[in-house]
């Protein structure tokens, strides 16, 4: 009896174990044994070879992390909402995917979430029904003797579309992934239900499956998703929508088969320590955004294993995400003179030298390491370009932006600085086409409002002086915010552009002050003439303001605090 118990106990903890499962293009970490974690890799190989053949897939720039957790429990940390069965987070320096093993379809969730990621890096952003519904097509993937099969139907969605009231055409539309509706697990299903259905009859449906091709070109070049569904498929939206519940009425799912082979790449599976596990866990909980997981994985993480490099680097980026700068500033470097080799750690502690005042070459070193230590780090390479511009050099600016671009083409603020630097050497074209895809990347209204300025200027004429002129940061009419604590009255003399942020150094009584703004869009510009006002990264023509901010709580920070508001004194 006793040898039994033995055995069970250790069967147990034997599966509880973590292993890496490495292969060309992923690298698989899960304690749900080894057939699992083996098998999870094979697909997540598979379905890359079939999508490495459609045209417009680029290769994925980034490492690919892929979680397969034992049980709902263990994945709950990384749940993005109740429903969720799996998830995709894209990271600095690497993709995620994550699932559980305990899910009745995790395959399909394991298809699912890749979709998320090819998407993420080949074409500017969709609507969000045609995001999902994508992703839920290709999710029923199948190999059969030599070829692959997409679109069987799943029975689920037919059932709830069969059964329940559909959202209204521009309810269903208008969902975005801040939607209320991904609370209510009812609604959020029939959500991927009706997304399902569109995305089926636009693959397959022979009034629409020739159109799609010209669809989805017309989303990557910007324009308004109604518009282009309208003249791709030359019916309205409200129209196509009565179109979709014919096709799920007369339950004909056509399947579509493509070329595929069975054999899987070899494939690598070897333990990992606790350490490992718990560093690679924290990696994807800090870029997630949830920090109160992060913090309980570290505090084990610290007592057991303190003074080694990669938990330096974890106390130091998870005192980032709570804002303590200065506790994060010493723990990075700590992390950094005790060999960490991540680049994050690099560019975090390049932001910071940046944020308190450091030098700018100090800075700029520091985006080089990162990105000699990560050749795909878009940041380090938007924030060189960004430099390069400020510097009035705009034709080396271009290389590092377009590369930035590349790997991440759906941030706005990339686009943004390419399109002023395409304007710089005087490449129109070029520049409307980079600021509209800023236009239809902006992912809040800040970003709207600066695309949407850029697009404007880009349209104007260059002065014969712009090239002597440094790159604007283009000032919303929107500004707006509350009255700062503090004033400072001077001259205004620098303005230190760093991409979506910015430092103003104006030189009062007691001497130059800097103050931060880390989103303009919430500056109030109180200047009456100043609505199309444009300051110019680097030395200002002086001029004398008034202006007030809250003052940073951290003394260690050589920034006095967060502009709030400016008023020009003449």
């Amino acid at each position: 009896m006793i040898r039994a118990l033995i055995a069970v106990v250790a069967a147990a903890h034997a599966q509880a174990a973590w292993l890496r499962i490495a292969t060309p293009g992923f690298e698989v970490i899960t304690n749900a044994g080894e057939k699992t974690g083996r098998e999870a890799a094979e697909r997540l190989e598979r379905i890359r070879a079939v999508f490495a053949r459609f045209e417009g897939v680029k290769p994925l720039p980034l490492p690919v992390r892929a979680f397969v957790f034992r049980s709902a429990a263990d994945f709950r940390p990384f749940q993005p909402s109740s429903i969720a069965e799996g998830v995709y987070q894209s990271g600095p320096e690497r993709d995620y995917i994550a699932m559980h093993a305990g899910s009745p379809e995790v395959y399909r969730v394991v298809f699912h979430e890749y979709v998320h990621l090819v998407l993420h890096h080949s074409m500017a952003p969709l609507p969000q029904w045609l995001e999902e519904g994508t992703a839920e097509y290709y999710s029923t993937l199948e190999w059969r003797a030599g070829s692959v099969f997409a679109g069987r139907a799943i029975e689920d969605h037919v059932r709830a579309l069969l059964t329940n009231e559909w959202l209204d055409a521009g309810t269903f539309a208008g969902v975005t992934k801040r939607s209320p509706l991904y609370d209510e697990r009812k609604r959020a299903g029939l959500f991927y239900a009706q997304s399902w259905a569109m995305a089926h009859m636009l693959h397959s449906a022979p009034h629409y499956r020739p159109r799609l091709p010209a669809f989805l070109a017309m989303l990557d070049r910007g324009e308004p998703a109604g518009l282009a569904f309208e003249r791709a498929f030359e019916t309205g939206w409200e129209r196509g929508m009565e179109d979709c519940r014919r096709y799920v009425a007369n339950r004909v799912f056509a399947v579509t088969r493509m070329p595929g082979e069975e054999a899987a790449a070899g494939i690598e599976a070897s333990p990992m320590t606790d350490l490992d596990a718990d560093l690679a866990k924290l990696d994807m909980l800090l870029t997630q955004g949830h920090d109160e997981a992060a913090e309980r994985l570290t505090r084990g993480m610290r007592r057991e294993h303190g003074g080694s490099a990669e938990v330096l680097a974890a106390l130091g980026l998870l005192a980032l995400h709570q804002k303590k700068d200065g506790e994060a500033k010493t723990f990075l470097r700590r992390a950094m003179d005790a060999g960490a080799r991540d680049a994050r750690v690099w560019f975090e502690y390049a932001m910071l030298v940046r944020d308190t005042g450091g030098g700018r070459e100090e800075v700029r070193a520091l985006l080089r390491e990162t990105a000699g230590r990560h050749p795909n780090h878009a940041e380090s390479s938007f924030l060189l370009g960004l430099m390069e511009s400020q510097d009035g050099r705009p034709r080396e600016a271009i290389p590092l932006l377009e590369r930035a671009v590349s790997i991440l083409p759906r941030q706005s603020s990339f686009w943004h600085a390419l399109a002023m630097a395409y304007r710089q050497v005087e490449r129109p074209e070029d520049a409307r086409r980079a600021a509209r895809r800023a236009a239809e990347a902006a992912a809040s209204p800040h970003e709207a409002e600066m695309a949407r300025n850029a697009v404007r200027l880009v349209r104007q004429p260059l002065a014969p002086s712009r090239s002597e002129r440094r790159p604007d940061v283009i000032v919303p009419p929107s500004w707006n915010a509350p009255k700062g604590e503090a004033r400072v009255e001077g001259v205004l003399e620098h303005v230190d552009c760093m991409g979506a942020s910015a430092r103003f150094r104006v030189r009062g009584e007691e001497g130059p002050v800097w103050l931060y703004v880390d989103k303009p869009g919430e500056i109030l510009l109180k200047t009456p003439s100043a609505v199309t006002f444009e300051f110019t990264c680097g030395v200002q023509r002086p001029r004398r303001a008034r202006m007030e901010f809250n003052p940073r709580r951290d003394p260690g920070r050589k920034t006095a605090g967060d502009l709030v508001s400016i008023e020009f004194l003449d």
